[in-house]
C-alpha cells in the first residue's frame, strides 16, 4: 500500500484555505473545493453536501435548529471557503453567493416553523444596493425563462417530458443562469423606501422569508473620536426588526461582520434583541469577538483543506495531496474527515477535540495535522 507523508499540512492562521499551486492568474481553489466536497463527500456521516448556497443553507439549518431546541438563540455558522470569505477580497469573494445562503438559510428555518421571517443584515448600504441591484438582473432573466416555459407548447413534449425533444429550454437555462450557487428569485421589502416589491402568496405566507437591510444603512461613518456614536445612531436607525404587519420579524441574520464598525454595531443588536430573538452570525471574521457573545455556540462550521506531501517525486514517493474536510455540525463536536486514496471522506480523530476547541472557533492548524498524520499512519 501506498503511503503519503503528511508533514507539511496547509492550514493557518492566517490563510485557512487550499494551497494555490497553479501559477496562472486564476486561483484554482474554488473549483479544486467544489470537486474534491462533491467527489469525497460521504453524506451518510458528514450530512449534505454544500455544493451550492441553497444546499449549505440547508446542512446549517439542521445544525442551528438543533441549537434553538437546546435554547441556544445566539448561533455562528464559518464557512471556511473563498467565495464566502471577505476577508479573500473581491477577486474571490462573492458577495451574492454568501447572501443567498443567507436567503436560503432563512427560508429553511422557515421551513422548519422556528421562525416566521428574519432581517438579513449586510455590513452597509454599498453592499445591499450591490446584491439588489444583482438579484433585479436575475430576476429579469428568470421572467425570460418563464415566458419561454409559458409559449411552449406542452403536447409536443417527448416520452421524457423533455420539450421540444433536444434539451434546448434547460441548455438556456443553464446559458442563462450559468452559477455554481444556484440562482435564487427572492424580494425584499425595504423601509422608508417608496420603491413596491413584487411578492406571491404561498400558503398564505409571502414569497420572501426575509428582509434584507443594512446595519448602519446610509450613514457616514468616521474613523474619528465620533465613531462609536455615529453608528450606534445607525444601527438604532437600521438594525430594527418590524414587528408589524402579517409577518413580522423575529429573527436577525448578520452577514460578514470583521471591522471595528461591524463589532460595534453588533454589539448594540445583541444588546437589544440578544435576549429575545434568534440571531444569526453568519461568518464573523472580527478579530476579537466582543463579551455579547460570549454565551453563542459555532453551532456549523466547514473548512476544507489539502496536505501536501515533501517528498519529492523523483524519489519514489508520493506527492499527491490527500483531503480534509474539518467540520461541525451541533450537537457533535468537532470532526476532521480524510479522503487519503479518493474513495471517499472517513472520520479521522484524536479524541480530544472537544476539550482543546472552544465553542466558537475552530481547532488549531496543529490538531488538523495530528489527526489527519495519525490516521494515515494507521493505514501504513
Amino acid at each position: 500500500m501506498k503511503t503519503i507523508s503528511t508533514n507539511r499540512f496547509l492550514a493557518d492562521d492566517d490563510n485557512w484555505g487550499l494551497e494555490d499551486t497553479n501559477n496562472d492568474s486564476e486561483d484554482p481553489r474554488l473549483k479544486a473545493m467544489r470537486t474534491m466536497l462533491e467527489s469525497s463527500w460521504n453524506d451518510k456521516t458528514m450530512g449534505v453536501v454544500p455544493s451550492s448556497a441553497e444546499k449549505a443553507a440547508e446542512a446549517a439549518a439542521d445544525s442551528v435548529a438543533n441549537a434553538m431546541r437546546e435554547n441556544h438563540n445566539v448561533v455562528m455558522i464559518d464557512l471556511r471557503l473563498p467565495s464566502y470569505d471577505i476577508t479573500e477580497g473581491p477577486k474571490l469573494y462573492d458577495i451574492m453567493a454568501a447572501s443567498d445562503f443567507c436567503s436560503h438559510l432563512s427560508d429553511r428555518l422557515r421551513d422548519k416553523n422556528l421562525i416566521r421571517k428574519s432581517l438579513v443584515l449586510v455590513r452597509n448600504e454599498k453592499e445591499r444596493a450591490e446584491i439588489e441591484r444583482v438579484r433585479s438582473q436575475r430576476d429579469q432573466g428568470t421572467t425570460i425563462d418563464e415566458r419561454i416555459d409559458d409559449d411552449i407548447d406542452t403536447n409536443s413534449a417527448d416520452d421524457n417530458g423533455d420539450f421540444w425533444g433536444d434539451g434546448k429550454v434547460d441548455d438556456f437555462r443553464a446559458k442563462l443562469m450559468d452559477s455554481w450557487d444556484t440562482p435564487v428569485e427572492e424580494s425584499s421589502t425595504k423601509p422608508q423606501s417608496s420603491e413596491t416589491t413584487k411578492t406571491k402568496n404561498i400558503a398564505g405566507k409571502t414569497q420572501s422569508s426575509h428582509r434584507l437591510w443594512s446595519m448602519v444603512g446610509k450613514a457616514q461613518i468616521s474613523s474619528g473620536p465620533d465613531m462609536f456614536d455615529q453608528v450606534i445612531a445607525a444601527v438604532d436607525e437600521n438594525a430594527i426588526l418590524s414587528t408589524t404587519g402579517t409577518e413580522p420579524e423575529d429573527a436577525l441574520i448578520i452577514l460578514s461582520p470583521y471591522d471595528t464598525t461591524d463589532v460595534i454595531a453588533i454589539r448594540r443588536i445583541l444588546a437589544r434583541y440578544g435576549q429575545t430573538r434568534t440571531i444569526v452570525i453568519v461568518n464573523s471574521r472580527m478579530e476579537v469577538l466582543p463579551a455579547e457573545l460570549s454565551s453563542a455556540q459555532l453551532v456549523y462550521g466547514l473548512l476544507p483543506l489539502i496536505a501536501r506531501s515533501r517528498t519529492p517525486q523523483n524519489s519514489g514517493g508520493d506527492s499527491s495531496g490527500l483531503k480534509a474536510v474539518v467540520m461541525r455540525r451541533f450537537p457533535s463536536g468537532w470532526a476532521v474527515y480524510v479522503d487519503v486514496y479518493g474513495d471517499g471522506f472517513v472520520e479521522a480523530s484524536n479524541g480530544t477535540q472537544d476539550t482543546i476547541v472552544g465553542s466558537k472557533g475552530f481547532p488549531s492548524p496543529e490538531y488538523i495535522a495530528k489527526a489527519v498524520q495519525k490516521h494515515v499512519e494507521g493505514l501504513k
